[in-house]
């Protein structure tokens, strides 16, 4: 890696949530998605947003959650708060703009979709 190049940061729910409870409510989360009972992961995750709310990671399952749940324009945002919070790490953050662009797709934003896609490509190339 080049020296004046930043140092790529982990993500993951341990290390954005080291020592928080709110990694205990993520756990549960999972947990009650699992069973399927989405609601009740939504309220878990809501408990850990509000504990942590620079969390790019609960921003992240918060989203996925509500794309599951059918609500694209909710994930949309929720990825896109989740991508001003992350970490510099461009797998990561590819991630979430494919995400966004899920989301964007079920709204019917095609070229929305096709320009989340694009940076995603960029961020795994190198060239973003």
């Amino acid at each position: 890696m080049p020296s004046g190049e930043p140092r790529q940061q982990p993500v993951d729910a341990r290390a954005d949530l080291q020592g928080s409870p709110a990694l205990a409510l993520l756990d549960r989360a999972e947990g009650a998605r699992n069973q399927g009972n989405m609601s009740a992961a939504g309220r878990y995750l809501e408990r850990a947003l509000n504990m942590e709310p620079d969390s790019s990671w609960v921003y992240r399952q918060l989203a996925r959650l509500r794309l599951e749940e059918g609500d694209a324009h909710s994930a949309e945002g929720l990825a896109l708060r989740a991508l001003r919070l992350a970490p510099y790490n461009p797998g990561y953050q590819a991630e979430l703009w494919e995400l966004v662009a899920t989301a964007r797709e079920r709204q019917g934003d095609e070229e929305g979709a096709r320009d989340a896609r694009k940076r995603a490509q960029e961020l795994r190339r190198g060239t973003a």
